[in-house]
């Protein structure tokens, strides 16, 4: 990501004001306007603002300068984590590796990946639990109590469980990723 201090040079230089104009109008210290401006510190909250008013421009391009709308990418963060179908986790890792690599150059990635990845991290929880608490009754002998339910259906859950939860999440992950498109956005929002 760029740093705003290049936007805010590029805006103020494009204005004809000088640092000293700026820093008056803004009324923000003009050695924290130069260093902002060189990239030595990022500018934040309030000054963000007084930067934005002073110069007439929206907040949002200060903050977002340096970022590029790619939604083919977020489409394809969001179907490759179709790999959970034989790749259990792959559907928490593969999401978390594509927003580390471009959070910092894809607008709107890190909305679309945290609420991508906390969704797989429930749906994990749900789908493996069982099979974990199965586990550990047989590795450790200890036998957590189950409700009879689950006793008698057993064999009929284990295999029908599994392939609603698969069907579920495919489903998500094929309707969410087709409702992004390219430079058509907020539909979460």
């Amino acid at each position: 990501m760029n740093h705003p201090g290049i936007k805010i040079t590029q805006v103020r230089k494009n204005k004809g004001l000088s640092q000293e104009k700026l820093s008056e109008d803004s009324k923000i210290n003009l050695r924290t306007l130069q260093r902002i401006e060189k990239g030595d510190t990022f500018p934040h909250g309030e000054t963000l603002i007084r930067i934005s008013q002073a110069l007439d421009i929206s907040l949002e391009d200060l903050i977002e300068f340096g970022f590029t709308e790619n939604y083919g990418y977020i489409k394809a963060m969001h179907f490759v984590t179709l790999i959970f179908i034989i790749l259990p986790f792959g559907n928490i890792f593969l999401p978390l590796l594509f927003w580390l690599f471009k959070k910092d150059q894809v607008k709107d990635l890190s909305f679309f990946a945290k609420k991508l990845i906390n969704f797989q991290i429930t749906w994990s929880l749900i789908t493996y639990f069982p099979f974990a608490i199965i586990l550990f009754n047989i590795l450790t002998g200890i036998h957590i109590p189950l409700p009879n339910f689950i006793k008698t259906n057993f064999t009929y859950l284990v295999s029908i469980f599994p392939m609603i939860m698969y069907t579920i999440n495919a489903i998500y992950l094929i309707i969410t990723g087709m409702l992004i498109k390219d430079q058509i956005i907020n539909y979460f929002q």
